[in-house]
């Protein structure tokens, strides 16, 4: 017959709590972000006497049972402000992020993988950026960090601030210590 120990027991469930803690807290601190937001804004790339016009749509919701997703599409008008035509450029991206266990307000991008697949991160000296985001208050904030084909970084940040009506967002992309590029819109809460 066997006898439980109080102390693995007590053990057991410390970890369970403290486990189930961190995902609360990481769901607290994500979810006033949840939603679906759609708005404009203005870029100016450096070193041309352009602004971009940009429009901008982004979602963020729950991802498993801690983390969130982050989908964006981003289409920069064409030179006379077209939303068609061959000059028009579109992207989309859809990034997963779970915790990082020791850091209460930051997230790391999940993972690639499966059941059959080995889960791995992305590798920043084949090119790949490393990703991840932080939450202060109401600004999430994602970086990506990358190694370029000369052996410099490439930085972007975009930050996601959360207003009365929707959010207010900037992006900022580096070479090295040099900024090519800076964007500000607004956009709405649709839901």
């Amino acid at each position: 017959m066997h006898s439980r120990n109080p102390i693995r027991s007590a053990f057991v469930a410390s970890l369970f709590l403290a486990f189930a803690a961190t995902g609360a807290q990481a769901n607290e601190l994500v979810e006033k972000f949840y939603g679906f937001y759609v708005g404009s804004g203005s870029a100016k790339v450096l070193g041309e006497d352009e602004i971009e016009e940009r429009d901008l749509d982004v979602t963020i919701e729950s991802f498993k049972d801690d983390g969130s997703t982050l989908k964006w599409i981003t289409v920069v008008r064409g030179a006379n402000g077209a939303r068609t035509g061959e000059d028009v450029k579109r992207r989309e991206v859809e990034e997963n992020f779970v915790p990082v266990e020791d850091k209460e307000n930051v997230f790391i991008l999940a993972p690639t993988g499966g059941l059959f697949q080995k889960s791995e991160l992305p590798n920043p000296l084949l090119g790949e950026a490393v990703r991840w985001a932080a939450i202060k208050g109401n600004d999430m904030t994602v970086y990506s960090l990358a190694i370029n084909e000369t052996g410099g970084s490439e930085l972007q940040v975009y930050r996601r601030s959360l207003t009365e009506k929707g959010m207010d967002i900037t992006f900022m992309r580096l070479q090295d210590e040099d900024v090519k590029v800076r964007m500000s819109g607004t956009l709405v809460r649709t839901q």
